[in-house]
């Protein structure tokens, strides 16, 4: 019994490993923010080699500019009232930690919010989008916010987030992304992050705790509250 335990474990390791190499790794996704044409880049959810599931969701705002997405978060979002106004029916509450007026790297935006009916408890940590990427794809045309995502009750990191914003003749092409599954304890030392990636930042682990289903809920959120933002905010800049 033991033995067949074992074979069946070993072949469901295998067959995950295979499977998994055949997928698109995460630092090759990463890239598309380097290309200016985006052609490829499409609003989708998708299972990727290291067993993350990563979110895309692409958003026209006409009438936007990057520079006004930018303000949005360095600058107007500052209460529960206005975060409510970005998404009626999923914002609930939010605050603001380590917030400087005019920018947005290093702060801690606290958040309540109804994803795929559940309320999420979130801790969104907007880092350079070097730390999040590898590279800046920022231009004098392009706004990059970049951030890691956390749980708001806990110490724990559960995914990554990127937003590119390219100005167009028109507005705004907004390309969101999100790597879900990837664990962290913001609170740890590295030695004990390097255990927690073992155990948590693998393949199998991550098809045990990230579901597509959860990717298809944040995907229809991002869609939804970033629409909303692209109706909201030429009249708002105005003002």
């Amino acid at each position: 019994m033991k033995r067949t335990l074992f074979f069946v474990l070993l072949l469901i390791v295998i067959v995950v490993s295979v499977t998994q190499f055949t997928l698109p790794s995460r630092q090759s996704t990463q890239q598309d923010f380097n290309d200016l044409n985006y052609e490829e880049f499409k609003s989708g959810v998708r299972r990727l080699r290291d067993g993350s599931v990563e979110v895309s969701s692409l958003v026209n705002m006409p009438e936007v500019t990057s520079n006004m997405f930018r303000w949005w978060f360095t600058d107007y979002l500052q209460t529960t009232e206005h975060y409510k106004m970005w998404h009626p029916e999923d914002h609930v509450w939010m605050d603001w930690e380590h917030k400087k007026s005019g920018e947005i790297t290093g702060s801690h935006h606290l958040v309540h919010e109804y994803i795929g009916g559940e309320l999420s408890k979130l801790r969104i940590q907007f880092a350079l989008p070097q730390e999040i990427i590898g590279y800046d794809p920022s231009d004098e045309n392009t706004v990059v916010l970049c951030a890691r995502v956390g749980e708001l009750d806990s110490s724990l990191n559960i995914a990554e987030m990127c937003h590119v914003a390219q100005d167009t003749p028109w507005g705004i092409e907004l390309r969101s992304r999100f790597w879900l599954g990837v664990v962290s304890d913001r609170e740890a030392a590295k030695w004990q992050n390097f255990l927690l990636s073992l155990v948590a930042n693998n393949p199998i682990s991550r098809r045990f705790t990230v579901s597509e289903i959860e990717g298809l809920a944040l995907q229809k959120h991002c869609i939804e509250e970033m629409s909303y933002l692209g109706d909201l905010l030429p009249t708002i800049y105005k003002q």
